[in-house]
This record gives structure tokens, sequence and C-alpha cells, in this order.
């Protein structure tokens, strides 16, 4: 055991047994240094593993404090998903409009207060703006976008294990463009894609659009979709597209084993079907380590990898991107017909951004604050609805899938929330066919503040008088 763990385990216990209390202040690092002769590095090491794992942490100009004790409730998981399995067209949902309109994607209640901090984002795009030659003004970027940004890309893909070239990259307007821009380079109007049942809405919009069928697939609320589904369907059905989301997938949640990315891809080579993966949540886990994406594992060109800061950093900044070896010169003509450019002020700031190291610094301070949110909703939904069937367990990402009794329909269950005040998520937005009736997303994105936790119970009051 190296020093380092040591030093965690000894907190850890300390922690566990009450020794040190929520709120205590723990040794500084000069301190432990001098008392035990051990390195600086030693003791960050060991703290930066104990804020990981929500047991303390660090207040600016103040030192590292013992966490208030975090319960986690216990719930049943939601069944393994069961759709039809069957190419269908689709059809989109007023209600997603009507979301989306509120801005209210993600929050059960807009508008309530927040405790977002981009001062040091908004310092670097000024900064860019305040810097921009008036020259730059007058032309369009290039197609794939600034190659600056692009090698800092690269550096970002690969701490999900995987070696991309930035001429393999190309920024887009977010990651929904960089799914129309893969699904645009690799299919054609009545092809079969198939996609994670439940799975993300914005996905079955984009086949909508493009005139697809989408092959609902079963997926683990905990293992994401299914391998052998996946090999059973290529069986019946000429799929050319695969759209799923290994890493933390909306609306479950679900973070993919090891094994089922290799299998998956071994299946798309055999098969000759491309992997579309959606990696916008990668970045945000809980544990200790970033998991892999399954385009890390791909060596013959098969996978096309997408992603933004959409949710890593900001839903306003637009900036996504785009990998694939096998697709390049596709794809940035395809950006040329869609967007044209991007702009090169916020490219640049968002390049100094992360030059700056200011990205990793601000992701450490969400991934503490987003696994705190989720142990604080869990026991809202404890507390306020125990009517739920079960709910899923993430260890990342932004949202939890509950299911509620059948006789609960979310979608029903719209309308008078929102003349409450409340804005849901319904479970049928995030699949083609009938079914997720009685399933609510839910998200821990923002914090529980006293309106958030009082619309919790509110929707709780409104579920048991259904």
């Amino acid at each position: 055991m190296r020093l380092y763990q040591k030093l965690e385990r000894d907190f850890h216990q300390q922690i566990d047994s009450g020794q040190l209390s929520p709120g205590e202040r723990m040794p500084s690092v000069r301190e432990l240094c001098r008392a035990k002769g051990i390195s600086k590095s030693t003791v960050l090491a060991a703290y930066t593993h104990l804020e990981a794992k929500g047991l303390i942490e660090a207040r600016t100009r103040s030192g590292y404090f013992v966490c208030p004790r975090q319960e986690q409730a216990e719930f049943k998981l939601p069944a393994t998903s069961q759709p039809e399995v069957q190419p269908v067209p689709v059809s989109a949902d007023q209600v997603l409009l009507d979301i989306m309109e509120r801005g209210a994607a993600f929050d059960l209640m807009p508008g309530a207060p927040g405790n977002e901090d981009s001062t040091a984002l908004r310092r670097s795009l000024a900064r860019a703006q305040r810097l921009q030659a008036s020259q730059q003004q007058l032309y369009y970027d290039e197609p794939q976008g600034s190659m600056e940004l692009r090698q800092q890309l690269a550096q970002r893909v690969a701490h999900g294990g995987a070696s991309v070239r930035a001429e393999e990259l190309t920024i887009t307007h977010g990651c929904q463009h960089a799914l129309l821009l893969a699904l645009m380079a690799t299919t054609q109007p009545g092809d079969v894609v198939a996609v994670e049942s439940p799975g993300f809405y914005g996905t079955f919009q984009l086949l909508e659009t493009l005139g697809l069928k989408a092959l609902e697939l079963p997926c683990s609320a905990k293992d994401g979709l299914s391998p052998e589904a996946l090999e059973l369907a290529t069986e019946h059905w000429n799929i050319k597209a695969l759209v799923v989301s290994p890493c933390f997938a909306t609306p479950t949640g679900a973070s993919m084993p090891e094994e089922h990315k290799i299998h998956i891809l071994a299946l798309a080579e055999k098969h000759e079907f491309v992997v579309i993966e959606d990696d916008i949540y990668g970045e945000i886990y809980f544990d200790l380590q970033r998991p892999r994406s399954l385009y890390s594992y791909d060596t013959t060109g098969a996978v096309i990898l997408c992603s933004s800061f959409s949710k890593s950093l900001s839903r306003d900044l637009r900036i996504g991107w785009i990998a694939s070896s096998r697709y390049t010169d596709a794809i940035k003509k395809l950006k040329l017909v869609t967007a044209l450019a991007t702009s090169q002020t916020v490219q640049k700031g968002v390049s100094d951004f992360l030059s700056d190291g200011g990205l990793e610094k601000h992701m450490r301070q969400q991934r503490i604050k987003y696994r705190q949110q989720y142990h604080q909703l869990t026991q809202l939904l404890n507390q306020h609805i125990p009517e739920m069937v079960s709910c899923s367990q993430p260890n990342g990402g932004l949202s939890l899938w509950l299911e509620l009794p059948k006789s609960v329909d979310t979608l029903k269950l719209y309308s008078p929330a929102r003349e409450n005040g409340l804005i849901l998520t319904p479970g049928r937005l995030f699949t083609a066919q009938e079914r997720y009736f009685n399933f609510l997303r839910m998200s821990f994105v923002h914090p529980w503040t006293s309106e958030r936790q009082a619309a919790v119970e509110q929707l709780g009051k409104m579920i048991r008088e259904t």
C-alpha cells in the first residue's frame, strides 16, 4: 500500500468512526507534512481521493473540512427495459418543445436560485473578445474549427483512454449538432438505426428529421445497452448505425461495463455498422477515474465520437466536437452545409480556458457538487415520494430514472404540474413507442434550495392525488 493510500485509509476510518466530525477542519497540508515527515504531494493525493469520495471538501483560503454525512437511500433498480424490438418511424412530442421553450430540460423549478460560478470562463471569453483582431470579424473560420482548440480537445479525448489527432476533430455547435453530422454522414432516409430504450430524446428528434427508423433495444438502468439484444437484432435487421451513450446515459445514468463496450465494437466490425458514441456525460463521474470511452477501443474507424461542453461547462457555449478517422471529409462538408463556421472568438476563449487549466479545476468542483446533490435528491425522494416503485442509482451524469406506480401517467401530469410552477420530464419522451408513461427523469444538476425542495414535496402530493 502506498503512503498516500495509508493516509487516506486512516482519515476515512476516523471520519466513519466519528473521530472527525462533520464540519471539522482537517489538518493542514503543512501540518501533516511536518508531523508525519511526508511530502506535500502525498498529503494532496490522499486529500484528493477523500474529496472525490465526498468525505471532505476544500474551502477557498480555509483548508479542508469534513463533509456532512450523506446517507445513501437504498432503492430498487428499475427492471431492464423491454421495448418492442421493431424498426418504427419517429414522432416528436409537443411537450418537449414546451420544456425547451421554458429552458427547463434539467430543472424541476426553473428560475429558482442556482450556485453556478463561471467567473473564470467569462474572463477567458472576455479576454478573447478584447484581443480579437478586426480582420477576424470579416472572415469565417475554417470548417473544422480552430486548430488551437482542436489540439486542446485532442488532449481531452485522451482522458477517455483514446488517441485522436487534431486533424480528425471537427468543432460543432454542441453535441446535438455533432450527432446530426454523424447520422448524415453514415445513413440514408429509411435506414434502421439502433438506439437505447429509454434513450436521449434528442436522438429521436434527429431520426425523425432525417427520415430514419428507430430500433429500440433493451437497456439496464445499471449497465446500459444489452450487447446480447444488439447481437440478436443484427440477425433480423440491416442496422446501419447504433447511437449509444456508454458513460452515464440519460435518462438512467447507466454506465456500460468495459466488456460490453468491447462486445458492441466487435459486433459493429462484424456487421459493418457505425457506432455513434454520445460521450457528453463522460467527464461527470463520481468515482476517482473517468470511464473509458467506447471510441478508445476502436482501431478500425467504426466509432464516431460526439461530445460537447454543454453539460460539463456551460449549456450556453454551444461548442461541441466530433471525432472520426473514417468520415472526416464527409463531416467537414456537412459542417459547411449545416453551420458554415463557428465563432472564432468563442473558440479562442474556450481554448485559453482549457490551456490555463480552468476546466480541470471547474470539473473537480462540479463532480463533488453533483455527487452531493444526487444524494440530496435521493433523500428528498425517499421522504416525499415514498410511492416510487424503483429508481436508478447512477455513478455519474446528471439524472436518474424514477419509476412510479402504473396508475401515474407523467405525461398527463405535465400540465397540472406546470400550473403549479413545476416542469416535469415525462418518461414518454425517451422513446418512440407508447411506453414509460409512469417514469420520470429527475435531474440533480441544480442545488436543492428551499424552493426546489418544496417542489419535490409538491410533486409527491400531486402523484398521490392522481
